[in-house]
């Protein structure tokens, strides 16, 4: 997976090599760009992520998948890993713009990398910043949660608030209301999954991420989401 994304006005770019397992959720990485060798280990149902940071402090770390460290210079979190959030976005914007689906969004046959796809365009006019007022016990992440928004873009659009849990009840923030104005997927014709997806901002390109060597439904073994196995360096 590369991943590019907007972070204080400059792209930042990843590269990792993933591993997936949607149902129970459990996931591992390794960064291979800009931290060669960094690798996260995370479990449905663990309060924390294994972080191998192949570098100071030399030390295995545990680390809370939402808290801020994790999440710096990040858009998302690790549950978000793989193609169902994605998914989740557009079925939800599909939705609500139901009567207007058509004239929104376009289809056509392209390549990409000699695979034979699918680019799907969601062009959304719609895509406005507005008010809104904290509930009890809302965070940015609920917040964008409930309606189905990016929190990292909520927490760029407030320059006051500091991290995902710095606001309280009453609180007057700004928040979009939708998760982006253009969204562009290539979709591979014969295992149809994503290879590129492209999301847009107020600003410009605010997301970009690109899938390789995918292989769907592979035999994985219940010790390759542990840390004791050999191939990794926990």
């Amino acid at each position: 997976m590369k991943k590019m994304e907007r972070i204080e006005g400059k792209m930042t770019s990843q590269t990792s090599f993933v591993k997936l397992q949607r149902n129970p959720f459990k996931v591992y990485t390794r960064q291979e760009y800009p931290n060669d060798g960094l690798e996260v280990l995370f479990k449905e149902g663990d309060h924390s992520a294994l972080i191998n940071p192949n570098g100071f402090p030399w030390l295995n770390l545990k680390l809370d998948p939402h808290g801020s460290r994790m999440r710096k210079e990040q858009h998302h979190t690790i549950h978000d890993a793989g193609y169902d959030q994605v998914v989740a976005i557009l079925e939800h914007l599909f939705n609500k713009y139901q009567s207007q689906i058509h004239s929104l969004t376009s289809l056509e046959s392209t390549t990409w990398k000699n695979k034979n796809c699918w680019q799907v365009e969601f062009k959304n006019p719609n895509f406005k910043y507005s008010n809104y007022t904290v509930g009890r016990n809302e965070t940015i992440s609920s917040i964008a949660d409930k309606y189905m928004l990016s929190s990292h873009m909520i927490l760029e659009a407030n320059k006051s608030i500091e991290d995902y849990y710095d606001v309280s009840e009453g609180q007057v923030i700004t928040i979009p209301n939708d998760y982006s104005p253009k969204m562009l997927l290539v979709i591979d014709k014969q295992i149809m999954v994503p290879l590129v997806m492209k999301v847009y901002d107020d600003k410009g390109l605010y997301e970009h991420y690109e899938f390789s060597d995918i292989k769907i439904n592979p035999v994985i073994k219940d010790s390759e989401f542990s840390e004791d196995y050999p191939e990794y360096g926990f």
